[in-house]
């Protein structure tokens, strides 16, 4: 067998044997090529959310919920107990007011009213004017004067406002006939408001005159302030005119409400009378 000979850089033929196992140590110079890839990639598939992480989340939206609803309650009741202590409240409340009717002292025609509801009266001013009849003469058929008939002269008598307030009511019209006595019109002074509250009986110990007062009328919307004038000595069923018995042989006992007046700074608002109110009297540090 031949031996084959390859020549070296230095030009030294190499043995067939140096030049195999030369080409066994060096790596080829190109890189094998990569396998193909599949013509479709695998699904990715996600794993199911396990019992414990559902819990975890409920819990997370549920604990915001409580803490809220908690804190919630908290302060209604912190607040409740505070008002109970510091304050005696009801709805049980209502503007009052002097209404001052006023009518002629002589009976007679009504020939002049020109107010109307809800204007300003001023006092001494002429609110009407009744005609009355007068005798000069012979009356035809009768001793007493009549009206716009022979022997009688008709004397024109103002009718003159008491107070400084408003007009609350008219009771009667130009043309009609009044009585002695019988009002024309109600005048109110709206600087001599207040309101009459009906505290429960068990309540009612802890109120006493010169107390403040917050008032809001429903009227209006407003709140204002005043304090407390006087407590009654008496409920209110005292004053009706069937007073409540319990006659059978089963006592229900009912509990009973007293009225207390109370004074109210209205700041020249006008407060219409019979309206509701809510009050909130002070009885803790006075």
């Amino acid at each position: 067998m031949r031996t084959e000979e390859v020549t070296n850089v230095q030009g030294i033929a190499a043995p067939a044997s140096e030049v195999a196992a030369r080409a066994v140590a060096e790596p080829p110079t190109h890189p094998a090529p990569a396998p193909a890839a599949s013509a479709q990639a695998a699904p990715v598939v996600e794993a199911p959310s396990s019992p414990t992480g559902r819990r975890r989340r409920r819990l997370l939206l549920i604990i915001p919920i409580v803490l809220i609803v908690g804190a919630v309650a908290v302060k209604i009741a912190t607040q409740y107990l505070y008002d109970s202590a510091n304050f005696v409240m009801t709805d049980n409340a209502q503007v009052t007011g002097a209404l001052v009717q006023v009518g002629s002292m002589n009976a007679g025609r009504l020939v002049q009213a020109s107010l109307d509801v809800g204007q300003t009266v001023h006092k001494d001013q002429v609110i009407a004017t009744v005609a009355v009849p007068q005798q000069v003469g012979v009356v035809p058929f009768s001793d007493q004067a009549l009206m716009d008939q022979t022997g009688s002269s008709n004397a024109q008598v103002p009718v003159h406002s008491p107070i400084d307030g408003v007009v609350a009511a008219r009771m009667a019209n130009v043309g009609g006939t009044v009585t002695v006595g019988e009002a024309i019109y109600a005048l109110v002074d709206p600087t001599q408001i207040w309101v009459e509250a009906n505290i429960d009986e068990d309540q009612v110990s802890r109120v006493q005159p010169g107390q403040t007062v917050e008032i809001t009328s429903a009227a209006s919307g407003r709140t204002f302030t005043g304090h407390v004038s006087g407590v009654t000595p008496a409920s209110a069923a005292t004053f009706s005119l069937l007073p409540a018995q319990s006659l059978s042989g089963t006592f229900n006992k009912v509990t009973q409400w007293v009225p207390v007046k109370i004074d109210v700074d209205t700041r020249g608002a006008i407060l219409p009378l019979g309206t509701s109110a809510s009050v909130k009297i002070r009885v803790a540090g006075q």
